[in-house]
């Protein structure tokens, strides 16, 4: 007679953490996922299709005396809860169940917020994780705003973490102006920090100030989080794996699925990309709760056709040598190109107030700046912080955004060129028209796009050559990435197709 072999599996939550013991090791290709991706083999010693393996568990399990333990993020507990339901005792896992749930049992509409915001906000508010991904004109810094002042209202520590400072600018901004909130305040119950540059600075180099750091933010118990995706490294898991104390994580973004915008579900279980390429967000906020499209936008896509593309020449060595950047040299060939510029030139004059959005190639900005000095009011959005540069010739530094948004305002910007800096979470009035150059991952092009989409219309501008059987290096392959991506994540949108030459572009 067969012997029968029994497993034994329990499931614990202990700070903010889901343990899980067990000795049944059939559990584990539940925890792991395989996918085929592009890199490098070994075997070939070139570029090809390889196996990667991703763990949805943190750390190296551990196995003594046949019982194996894993730790996960609090984000897993819905896929645990439904992988362990027959596996572990009823209590442990109405315990795991119930760790899904907040103890907030507000019903009352929030007055600062429109009807469809509350609707989201008081479902969300039911849950202790969410990822909620919205459209940009939806109002996402609005509803981050107004969860803070609740929060901090009903005397819960808060913090607020974005990317960079651009984008907390914006909610600090608007937590004072909506609600006078200083932030940060004296006793830093509410307070507000970047991800970027954590990792080289003494809040984690010096071992006392990381004690302190560390200690802090084990203090928060609402953690609300904007642009998650551009969170999600280093600096912002370092601050999140120190946040033990947080009973309420909040995710926000128009693409927390930063490479095609789309909703993050264990419908599929692991078998699902928007799972395995964002493993570490699930593992702090969980999938996605909330998840609106565009739907009332009037889109037009209008491609330019231009005769100053068909005259490029990209010299063959330019495409030879391993150390060389061929991305950036066909931009560069591409856009500081006099005949091109002349085109841009005249896009910025037919469509006022034109965003160009311009990633990493700072050659190109500079190319451009010196040839439109005197001849353009042009506001730059970088690092350095915001610089407008006039037709008279003047450079002025050191602006606040709402300085910057004044000038707009009152028309005193042609043209807005930004690096990745003013990609996301800006709200400059009154933007309708942007020129797209480069990008095919969602988390850059549509939060690009979003920076003109907060009104009722947009103009998505791409320059393509005037002979039809023209291939632009690079560019070609990747404006046609964007086209389809935006024509998707507007799909439930109004759209218009327009094809222009430059010289409507002059005559008009």
């Amino acid at each position: 007679m067969d012997q029968v072999i029994t497993f034994e599996t329990h499931a614990l939550v202990e700070k903010n953490k889901i343990v899980v013991k067990t000795s049944d090791p059939r559990l584990l290709p539940y925890l792991t996922v395989q996918r085929e991706e592009k890199g490098y083999s070994p075997f070939l010693h070139r570029l090809s299709l390889v196996k990667k393996t991703y763990k949805i568990f943190e750390k190296r399990p551990k196995t003594v005396n046949g019982i194996t333990t894993y730790e996960f993020g609090l984000g897993w507990v819905s896929y645990l809860a439904r992988l362990l339901k027959d596996l572990i005792p009823i209590d442990e896992y109405n315990a795991l169940v119930s760790s899904l749930y907040s103890s907030n049992n507000r019903t009352l509409p929030f007055q600062e917020l429109r009807d469809y915001q509350n609707e989201d906000v008081l479902f969300m508010l039911k849950y202790k994780r969410a990822v909620c991904s919205v459209y940009t004109s939806y109002g996402k810094t609005q509803v981050i705003a107004t969860l803070a002042n609740y929060a901090h209202s009903i005397g819960k520590r808060v913090l607020i973490v974005a990317p960079g400072k651009k984008p907390l600018d914006e909610l600090i901004k608007r937590c004072k102006s909506v609600f006078n909130l200083d932030i940060p305040n004296a006793d830093l119950s509410i307070n507000a920090m970047i991800t970027g540059g954590v990792m080289n600075s003494k809040n984690k180099t010096d071992k006392d100030q990381a004690k302190e750091f560390s200690n802090l933010l084990s203090t928060y118990d609402w953690v609300l989080v904007d642009e998650v995706e551009y969170c999600i490294n280093p600096g912002g898991c370092y601050i999140f794996d120190r946040c033990t104390g947080a009973e309420v994580m909040y995710a926000f973004s128009g693409t927390a699925e930063k490479k095609k915008a789309q909703m993050i579900s264990f419908n599929n279980g692991l078998n699902d990309d928007s799972v395995i390429d964002n493993i570490n967000l699930i593992k702090y906020f969980g999938p996605s709760l909330i998840y609106r499209s565009p739907q009332s936008l009037q889109i037009r896509n209008i491609t330019v056709t231009t005769s100053a593309f068909d005259s490029l020449v990209f010299p063959k060595e330019m495409f030879e040598g391993a150390d060389s950047n061929v991305y950036s040299s066909v931009m560069n060939t591409i856009w500081t190109d006099d005949s091109v510029i002349n085109v841009i030139e005249s896009v910025i004059k037919r469509f006022p107030k034109l965003f160009i959005p311009v990633n990493n190639l700072t050659t190109i900005l500079s190319t451009w700046i010196d040839k439109w000095i005197g001849k353009f009011n042009m506001l730059l959005v970088c690092g350095e912080g915001y610089i407008h540069y006039t037709t008279d010739g003047n450079k002025y530094v050191g602006l606040t955004l709402t300085e910057s948004c004044e000038l707009i305002k009152r028309g005193h910007v042609d043209v807005i060129l930004s690096t990745s800096a003013g990609y996301r979470a800006l709200d400059f009035p009154g933007l309708t028209n942007i020129l797209l150059i480069q990008g095919n991952i969602a988390g850059v092009v549509l939060q690009c796009v979003g920076r003109v989409a907060r009104g009722k219309e947009s103009n998505i501008i791409s320059l393509i050559p005037e002979n039809p059987n023209t291939r632009i290096p690079i560019y070609s392959k990747g404006l046609d990435a964007r086209i389809n991506m935006i024509k998707d994540y507007y799909k439930y949108c109004p759209q218009e197709d327009i094809v222009i030459t430059e010289n409507d572009l002059i005559t008009h």
